[in-house]
């Protein structure tokens, strides 16, 4: 099982405390946030380092050794640690949250602030059965189910590393929204599985994790 790390950005957003962390961030990470100028968006690349730095010396346990573990990226964009390349993980932020997912197999984990997306984001990439299943909810419900299934796919995004070029509109992850939150899919073509499960935030917020099996 995937483990998964959350915090908020919320004291990164302080000048007083950027230096600090910049230099406990890996090298590549430190440069990109060094580039950035907007307060908010340096603190939760900041903020996403840090944590990632921790949930991996937590995952590595007491075969975890001193210093910061470098950061180096695929082809296709996807990171990994150029020192352990068997530990995966996968990073996100949104809004004043950041989320880390640690695992020994391949993974993909997301979240999402609830805010307003562009209208054809369903049409464009949700399966007919998604769009079936939230036109179905009463308005109470259907931003929440409508973000978590955009976090599912984000998730799969980054699980697979292939990006917006595989058809995610085939993919239909309301078993997960049905089924208390957690299904589990075989893709026959390949006999791949993963596991889909939503993740508790903090309310305003959906998360998601998707993991190989």
């Amino acid at each position: 099982m995937a483990e998964i790390y959350l915090s908020g950005i919320r004291v990164l957003e302080n000048e007083g405390n950027v230096q600090n962390a910049l230099s406990q961030v890996d090298p590549a990470r430190r440069a990109q946030a060094m580039q950035i100028k907007a307060p908010k968006k340096r603190a939760q690349s900041l903020a996403a380092g840090l944590l990632l730095q921790h949930a991996a010396r937590e995952h590595l346990g007491s075969e975890a050794p001193a210093g910061i573990y470098e950061v180096a990226t695929e082809a296709n964009g996807k990171p990994y640690f150029k020192d352990f390349p068997n530990m995966h993980f996968s990073l996100s932020h949104s809004g004043q949250m950041v989320l880390v997912a640690m695992a020994d197999r391949p993974v993909g984990a997301d979240i999402q602030e609830w805010k307003e997306l562009k209208a054809d984001i369903a049409g464009r990439f949700f399966h007919p059965e998604e769009t079936a299943y939230l036109r179905g909810l009463p308005a109470s419900a259907s931003e929440k189910a409508f973000f978590d299934l955009w976090c599912l796919k984000e998730s799969y995004i980054k699980y697979t590393g292939k990006g917006l070029s595989q058809p995610l509109d085939e993919l239909d992850f309301t078993p997960v929204l049905q089924g208390g939150g957690f299904a589990a899919f075989e893709f026959t073509e390949d006999g791949s599985r993963i596991r889909a499960e939503l993740i508790e935030v903090p309310h305003g917020y959906s998360a998601a994790v998707i993991e190989a099996i």
